[in-house]
């Protein structure tokens, strides 16, 4: 090789060298975090951010079974494709407990104990680098949804939005309770749910009130009906067997009005 030639290729090489030196490491797609009482997860999308956040909480049976696992892999795809960190949060394992579906004393507890730890959770979400504070919402599906409930209805004013996936809507909330919700709610639910019946929370829908509750009930949609590849079945629950199922065109459904409202409700905290 001639000595221009090796000249060149040694430029070359400098120049692709230093360009590699200079190019900053991937952030993290992931990082945990805990609390007492409480684990998480924070998933996030490709980027610096800070991002919008949203905590997801799953149902009474804890965030280990399959069926729950590829539901909440599933929303967190969906977040983070839509531009939001995920934070799948697990408040039964930190406290010793897997399944509480057949628990009712239990779930009547926790229901009204958890928002204490979703809400120690947001703050220590919103001070991540990550994150933009001023853009938190909480998304709860069965447990997790009348936690969000409970959230809307009292300590819910750190998110700018909660997302309730068939929730039991208890009777103290009635019109004037859901009419005085501190935070705009969207309930997604199935009309053939047998466990958390739609028409519970159908009732009780305001007509009128700071943030009035949207509710959309889905026919032909079960208990869990956002859960992918979740076969129709009867699980135990407080009362006795309750049925599940997934319903891919209601769960799709599901997942693009969530987006479209989070969007909308975060939007103004910019």
């Amino acid at each position: 090789m001639s000595r221009p030639a090796r000249l060149t290729s040694f430029f070359i090489l400098v120049v692709v060298l230093a360009l590699g030196a200079a190019t900053p490491p991937a952030a993290a797609t992931s990082e945990r975090i805990a609390g007492d009482g409480w684990a998480m997860t924070v998933h996030y999308p490709a980027g610096d951010g800070p991002f919008p956040a949203v905590i997801v909480m799953p149902g009474c049976g804890g965030n280990s079974p399959p069926a729950v696992a590829r539901g909440l892999r599933a929303h967190a795809r969906a977040l983070n494709a839509a531009g939001f960190a995920a934070a799948i949060i697990d408040v039964l394992s930190p406290r010793g407990l897997d399944t509480i579906c057949a628990r009712a004393a239990l779930l009547a507890r926790l229901t009204k104990a958890v928002p204490a730890d979703i809400a120690d959770a947001a703050a220590r979400l919103g001070r991540l680098r990550r994150v933009d504070a001023r853009r938190l919402a909480f998304l709860g599906q069965s447990f997790g949804g009348s936690v969000a409930l409970e959230m809307a209805a009292g300590a819910g004013g750190r998110f700018a939005a909660i997302v309730a996936y068939y929730p039991w809507c208890a009777d103290g909330y009635g019109r004037a309770g859901m009419s005085r919700f501190t935070t705009p709610v969207l309930i997604l639910t199935g009309l053939d749910d047998d466990w958390t019946p739609a028409e519970r929370c159908t009732r009780l829908r305001p007509a009128s009130g700071s943030y009035p509750a949207r509710i959309v009930a889905y026919r032909g949609a079960h208990h869990s009906f956002d859960l992918p590849g979740l076969p129709r079945q009867k699980v135990p629950g407080v009362g006795g067997a309750k049925t599940v199922g997934g319903n891919p065109a209601a769960g799709a459904d599901s997942r693009r009005r969530y987006l479209a409202f989070l969007k909308e409700r975060l939007e103004d905290r910019r």
